[in-house]
């Protein structure tokens, strides 16, 4: 009689086993759908990042020449100006 108890509980435990492992089953193959969606977004926005990336960067160079022009343009007018006093202060005297 004991026996068949063990038997019958083991039996019952397998079988509940077998039914539990189809479900994982379906859940791993969920979660890794998942994945690989979240894997393919991830791809995605790096792709963007890069792309951006490489514009705040041309941006920059751009900025830096257009600096450069400025200070250029600065010294060009600081010198006219220096003229402009120059031939005023010739006609003063």
């Amino acid at each position: 009689m004991l026996l068949k108890k063990l038997t019958l509980v083991t039996l019952v435990a397998i079988i509940s086993g077998c039914a539990n492992n189809s479900a994982l089953e379906a859940n791993i193959a969920s979660l890794n759908t998942k994945v690989d969606n979240l894997t393919a977004k991830v791809s995605s926005l790096s792709t963007k990042t890069d792309s951006v990336s490489t514009k705040v960067n041309a941006l920059g160079a751009k900025q830096d020449k257009m600096s450069s022009a400025i200070k250029d343009t600065n010294m060009a007018v600081d010198k006219a100006n220096e003229r402009i006093d120059n031939m005023v202060a010739s006609y003063k005297k």
